[in-house]
């Protein structure tokens, strides 16, 4: 089985999801939250009105949302802050994508798409179509690993661990009704 699932790109994107995969410390994200909102900086030039919710609360318990960190990243990448939200209540991708829906609705925003780490797409999208979210659009970035923070810092080491984790992720969701 391919791990990796092919993109499912909108035709004309309201809004971009950016499911933060770690932060490195309380200011910086690791390289592959800076590369999923590098994309979506580059997204939001082709799609200026798109809003981008930045979407994990302090899941590494360092004082900060990385939705706050991730905010502050896409300004310094261009991306004006009207158009950025941040969802900073999530600690799972399951509250991620509960959240983030909330935000949708509650916008009236219409082409949502996820922008995820390649590794994590499998198990977001598997979450959102469990959440019967529908029009559902995604992309996946590839990223090396970076060690992040805390207990993050195994997980995200390497491509081999993210993978390693994603798997046991899978796992866990299915346990817990997620997926």
């Amino acid at each position: 089985m391919n791990w990796i699932i092919p993109d499912n790109p909108p035709p004309n994107p309201d809004c971009f999801i950016i499911l933060s995969y770690a932060l490195k410390d309380k200011s910086t994200p690791t390289r592959p939250t800076r590369a999923l909102i590098e994309f979506a900086a580059k997204l939001q030039q082709k799609f200026p009105n798109a809003k981008i919710i930045m979407s994990t609360g302090d899941n590494q318990k360092l004082g900060v949302s990385n939705a706050a960190v991730m905010a502050a990243y896409a300004r310094s990448r261009g991306v004006p802050a009207a158009n950025i939200i941040k969802e900073d209540r999530s600690l799972t991708t399951f509250e991620n994508l509960l959240f983030s829906r909330e935000i949708v609705r509650r916008r009236k925003l219409r082409q949502p798409c996820l922008i995820t780490l390649d590794l994590h797409t499998r198990r977001a999208v598997a979450t959102a179509k469990k959440m019967d979210w529908t029009g559902l659009y995604w992309f996946s970035v590839y990223s090396p690993g970076e060690p992040a923070s805390g207990w993050k810092s195994i997980q995200t080491y390497s491509r081999a661990t993210i993978f390693i984790y994603e798997i046991l992720a899978i796992f866990y969701s299915e346990i817990k009704g997620w997926i």
